[in-house]
């Protein structure tokens, strides 16, 4: 059964041996824990058990585990690991043999040190940022004043002159010279820098006329520019902050050496939260549980197949747990967990990206898996492209440790890449027209009609398939009529019409159109009250049709991707041919079909998937499949940064 059944259990321990059990679980990980209290005999229960709570470990497992992810993220930022171009994508973690891993582990306690090694050094690095911005702003600001060879200091009021710098509008700048020429002949005014809003200049004039001419500031919008604690020229200073910004570059310099020295402890530190991280979830999963003042109750699912190894290993593992088991009831929302066997498996990532099944539906994974590889073999359909993908699939499943939706994914793609080739030599592409052998059916590209009959008939396959399985469904769960009703009429109906557009059936389909059609009027309607409702219910069902022909239409996305797949590469070729004839050429010409044809290998490979999936979920799915189950989320070691393995290290 690709939906493994489940059982409920319990679990009751000795308090004494809860971690040793907590510990267990979380190596064997099958089994999926259940909040004691949220289940409907908790109020039963209530009166002789009460909720567990986290020890006070917790906190301070937090704590270090903070402490050793603010290592590794702080390592990341100043040294950042280099990945390959395919572990951008699938995020490979460090790989450990168990024997490295467990050694560091053992130096859990150096991460302290570290830790405060990090923070002194993250310190340092702060001040010098916030000792450059200081220095950037500061020449910033000093840099329009770059010719003045006034010290700063002494650009102020005076015994008998006041002097100063000042900004004003550059719209302004003409109106107060004007203004000042006009009623303060005895000054001195000269513009050092002029912006696109802003004017800079240096003023100066006899003490007892400053008045006046502050006034004229006021009506000008003139503000005064500062510098209280610098002294020297603005060219003098902006030197001292280049010399200041040059030192401050050489201390950040050896702050880096000292933090790469840091780098050799980061598998160590990855190790160790992985470790802590896991320790963390043990501990916050006993606000699952429900004890007494010696004991403790513990719910879950497990997947039927494994729970004989489980009860073996709690048996033989602990001395007080004792394990009990039962059947789900039919209220109860049962986890799922999918469990396909051979090519079927790839597969199980186009459901789950959709949506779970439930409890008591079809999985239909074994039923797409047939159509999905046929429909993306169509859209890619080319041989050279196909051999391509499978050995990417190969070489990327080969060099990764993946599991899981990557492992299935992977799959996908080796066998998406061996119907690719299959069509390919089919329709007779070999990276476009690069190799001009002929086909072993026909080349949609000179019969294109040809080719969207077929996607037309292999998509009206897939539909009537999915009314199958929702009539087998609706037998399935005792209602025969329902299956009769909603799927046998359409299906007549729909025979029907299609006969109508054959020569010689004609008459056959018209009876079947009539007797499908009627039978839909008579029945659509059957949940609603009175004559009237029923029979406009069934009549408007006939509209349904529309969504029939839309779904079939929908097929004719194969034929399109098929065909741009081939254009593409062939004006890659084409391409390729019009620097061909010298040397050079040549070498130009290998580099345009290499880098090309590998484009259009990413590129019509994402987007078979993409529409092939789109496929399956609008135009099959909808047919039968509902989606919304809960998927089976056992409490297990999980880890973000290491792959623990079995090898040892030379």
């Amino acid at each position: 059964m690709p939906i493994i059944d489940m059982k409920k259990v319990y679990l009751l321990g000795h308090r004494q041996e809860r971690e040793k059990v907590f510990s267990l679980l979380q190596h064997k990980g099958s089994v999926e824990m259940v909040d004691v209290k949220s289940g409907e005999s908790w109020s039963e229960m209530e009166s002789l058990l009460e909720p567990d709570q986290p020890d006070e470990a917790v906190s301070g497992l937090d704590e270090k585990l903070g402490e050793i992810r603010y290592c590794i993220d702080f390592l990341q930022r100043n040294f950042p690991m280099k990945k390959t171009f395919v572990q951008q994508f699938t995020g490979a973690k460090v790989e450990l043999s168990a024997e490295r891993y467990n050694d560091y582990i053992d130096r859990l306690d150096k991460t302290k040190t570290i830790y405060e090694e990090c923070r002194r050094a993250e310190d340092e690095l702060a001040r010098i940022r916030n000792e450059e911005t200081q220095c950037y702003n500061l020449i910033a600001e000093l840099e329009p004043w770059v010719t003045l060879d006034v010290p700063i200091e002494q650009a102020k009021e005076g015994s008998f002159a006041s002097m100063g710098l000042y900004q004003i509008p550059v719209d302004n700048l003409p109106e107060l010279q004007g203004a000042l020429d006009d009623k303060l002949p005895a000054h001195y005014l000269e513009v050092f820098s002029t912006g696109t809003d802003i004017a800079c200049f240096f003023f100066a004039c006899v003490k007892a006329e400053f008045s006046t001419a502050q006034e004229l500031f006021k009506e000008n919008t003139v503000t005064a520019v500062s510098f209280p604690e610098l002294t020297g020229t603005p060219s003098q200073n902006i030197d001292s902050m280049q010399k200041k910004l040059d030192s401050l570059a050489e201390e950040r310099e050896a702050v880096l050496n000292e933090v790469e020295g840091f780098l050799e402890h980061r598998p160590m530190l990855m190790a160790c939260h992985d470790y802590m991280d896991n320790e963390l979830k043990k501990h916050e999963a006993v606000m699952n549980l429900a004890r007494t003042d010696n004991s403790f109750l513990l719910e879950g699912w497990v997947p039927e197949p494994v729970l004989a190894d489980l009860e073996t290993t709690m048996a033989e593992e602990t001395d007080t747990a004792i394990l009990v088991s039962r059947n789900p009831e039919p209220h109860e929302d049962v986890p799922v967990l999918l469990h396909n066997r051979g090519p079927a498996d790839a597969y199980e990532v186009v459901t789950l990206l959709y949506s779970t099944p439930k409890k008591n539906e079809l999985d239909p994974t074994p039923y797409l898996a047939p159509f999905f590889l046929i429909f993306f073999g169509i859209c890619l359909s080319d041989a050279g492209y196909g051999l391509i993908l499978t050995l990417l699939a190969i070489f990327v499943s080969r060099k990764l440790r993946l599991s899981g939706m990557g492992k299935q994914l992977m799959k996908l793609l080796y066998l998406g890449g061996f119907s690719a080739a299959v069509f390919g030599i089919l329709f007779g592409g070999y990276f476009g027209d690069l190799f001009n052998l002929p086909p072993l059916w026909f080349n949609p590209l000179d019969d294109p009609m040809t080719m969207l009959i077929y996607c037309f008939a292999i998509g009206l396959v897939q539909i009537y398939f999915g009314l199958g399985l929702q009539a087998y469904r609706n037998i399935k769960a005792g209602k025969p009529l329902d299956a009769l009703f909603d799927q046998g009429f359409w299906f007549i109906f729909l025979n029907g019409l299609i006969m109508l557009l054959l020569p010689g059936l004609a008459l056959v389909g018209q009876g079947l159109a009539v007797g499908g059609g009627a039978g839909l009027i008579l029945t659509q309607g059957r949940t609603q009250q009175g004559i009237i409702k029923k029979f406009m219910s069934g009549l408007l069902s006939l509209y349904n049709i529309t969504g029939y022909l839309s779904d079939v239409l929908s097929y004719s996305r194969l034929l399109a991707l098929g065909l741009a797949t081939g254009v593409i590469a062939m004006a890659i070729n084409a391409i390729g041919e019009l620097v061909y004839g010298s040397i050079i050429g040549i070498v130009v010409m290998v580099v345009i079909l290499a880098g090309g044809h590998l484009f259009n290998v990413v590129i019509s490979s994402l987007t078979s998937y993409v529409h092939t999936s789109r496929l399956q979920y609008v135009e099959f799915f909808g047919k039968f499949f509902e989606g919304g189950g809960k998927s089976f989320r056992p409490f297990r070691v999980q880890t973000n940064y290491i792959d623990v393995t079995e090898r040892e290290e030379a």
